[in-house]
């Protein structure tokens, strides 16, 4: 065990973590970083919504220029997994391997993970670019293209609404949802021109320079140059929930203005925390939260 506390304990080593270590660090903080090597970043192909990037900025990249700002301030940057918090403010340890770490305040970024759809072939479409999980990050770049939503129920309908946003001809893959969606939200989603193919999907199969190919459990074959999944996000919040910080349904820790959770010293940023899923909103997130762990210090 470590004789002297740390100041701050960073749990994960994606857009908030990392920027919350160098924050930290040019508040002269005592911090080590953790990180599991699991961020969403290394799989982004290239992401054209990060400012300062116009021409976008492949994912991988952004995540080792992140780590080169925490290495320009000499932040200890860990590979490896904590595998049990407990204690308190100003009184956490955590479990790392053979051995524990002891830290007054614990600032969780531990991101979230796609439901990846248990389909033949969606990661081959995910590595050429034509599936795809974030309309809010890429929609743009779908502009009148031929766009399917594979998705339940309201979630899934939600989701192919935004896409026809962007003037795609969109078809929403209920995957036998259907039927449990409102009347009225079924007629906005014909008003937008939304097609609908209600049977299950049994094989996705990518076409290089023309697109995806989806077969349905009829035996019909459904081309399309992008496929969004949207079958939701499962959210890394058990080190927080397991000390009795409060979650929303989905998993995202409930935070305050500060990005406290619910348990004193514990704070959290990310997609892990309240709120939009987005790099932007991770390196906001990160500011707040390490500003109120040094005033709290």
């Amino acid at each position: 065990m470590s004789a002297k506390p740390l100041d701050c304990l960073i749990v994960g080593g994606g857009a908030a973590g990392l920027t919350a270590a160098v924050y930290l660090a040019r508040y002269r903080r005592r911090v080590l970083l953790v990180d599991a090597g699991e961020s969403r970043l290394a799989c982004i192909p290239r992401s054209r919504n990060v400012p300062a990037f116009p021409d976008g900025i492949p994912g991988a990249e952004l995540l080792e220029r992140l780590r080169e700002h925490a290495r320009r301030y000499q932040v200890p940057q860990e590979h490896g997994r904590v595998e049990r918090l407990v204690g308190d403010d100003g009184a956490f340890e955590a479990r790392i391997g053979a051995r524990t770490v002891r830290a007054r305040k614990v600032l969780l970024a531990t991101g979230a993970r796609d439901v990846v759809p248990e389909l033949p072939g969606a990661d081959e479409g995910l590595a050429a670019g034509n599936v795809r999980y974030c309309p809010v990050c890429d929609g743009f770049e779908t502009q009148r293209h031929r766009v399917a939503v594979l998705g339940r129920e309201i979630h899934g309908l939600r989701e192919s609404l935004f896409v026809a946003g962007f003037d795609n001809q969109v078809t929403w893959l209920s995957m036998g949802s259907q039927e449990a969606v409102p009347a009225e939200a079924m007629a906005r989603l014909r008003g937008r021109g939304v097609l609908i193919a209600d049977q299950m999907p049994l094989h996705i199969r990518c076409r290089p320079g023309e697109g995806i190919e989806v077969e349905m459990v009829d035996g019909r074959r459904l081309s399309f140059d992008v496929l969004y999944p949207a079958l939701g996000l499962v959210h890394a919040s058990q080190l927080a929930t397991g000390l009795g910080a409060q979650a929303q349904d989905d998993g995202q820790l409930v935070v305050d203005e500060h990005l406290q959770t619910t348990v004193a010293g514990l704070f959290a940023a990310g997609d892990v925390a309240a709120g939009l899923n987005q790099i932007s909103v991770a390196y906001g997130q990160a500011a707040i939260a390490a500003t109120a762990i040094h005033n709290s210090l």
